[in-house]
């Protein structure tokens, strides 16, 4: 190891924080129908939801989830961007940029949530300009920045992560993001998507069990 670098993240096995690039924005659209005060937590490539309040902080610390686990979303976020927002797939499914409208809501709520930290302020701003990047059409190619869980989102694995999204799946999804964009109760109906994510969920994992 070179001791002049300075590690700033607890070892992990990096393959359980790969995740579904769409998915990460679907949970991000999620998060913007919730409380300020909402974490997140990624167990086995999967994020899920922490409701604020007395044992929030408890649970963290028992799962030993951590703030900086929102840099694995980096990677996700980019290359859901250049899919499903390319001129292509939003010729087809227009209602993509609300549902990507959506994922930078969730991520200023983040940002509220970590109102009293500037480098987690500074990374979800970015995570923001990355989908701002695509949504605006002026696409600047060197906003995003190769790290070291880029070389692990291979193709195959993005194309078979993909699969799993049917044009039947995306137009329930965009309907619901379009819904919960109108209605007075989001904050109650979202446990809809929510419900449909859990089952996502489940085949996202034997995916990346298989790798």
């Amino acid at each position: 190891m070179d001791t002049n670098i300075i590690q700033d993240n607890r070892p992990v096995d990096q393959h359980l924080y790969i995740l579904d690039p769409l998915s990460v924005i679907i949970k991000l659209a999620i998060l913007s129908n919730k409380s300020v005060g909402t974490k997140i937590h990624i167990l086995r490539n999967i994020i899920y939801f922490q409701d604020p309040g007395m044992f929030q902080g408890l649970c963290r610390y028992f799962l030993k989830t951590n703030k900086t686990d929102l840099q694995y979303m980096y990677n996700p976020i980019e290359i859901a961007c250049q899919h499903y927002l390319s001129e292509e797939s939003i010729q087809q499914n227009p209602k993509l940029k609300d549902l990507f409208i959506c994922a930078q809501n969730g991520i200023l709520k983040l940002i509220e949530t970590y109102k009293q930290c500037s480098i987690m302020r500074l990374c979800l701003n970015y995570y923001f300009s990355l989908i701002s990047n695509h949504l605006d059409e002026n696409c600047v190619e060197n906003l995003f920045r190769k790290d070291n869980m880029t070389p692990l989102y291979t193709t195959e694995l993005v194309e078979s992560l993909n699969k799993i999204w049917t044009e039947d799946r995306i137009k329930i999804i965009l309907n619901l993001t379009s819904y919960l964009i109108n209605t007075q109760n989001a904050d109650t109906d979202v446990k809809s998507m929510e419900t449909i994510m859990d089952n996502i969920d489940l085949q996202m994992q034997a995916i990346f069990m298989a790798l």
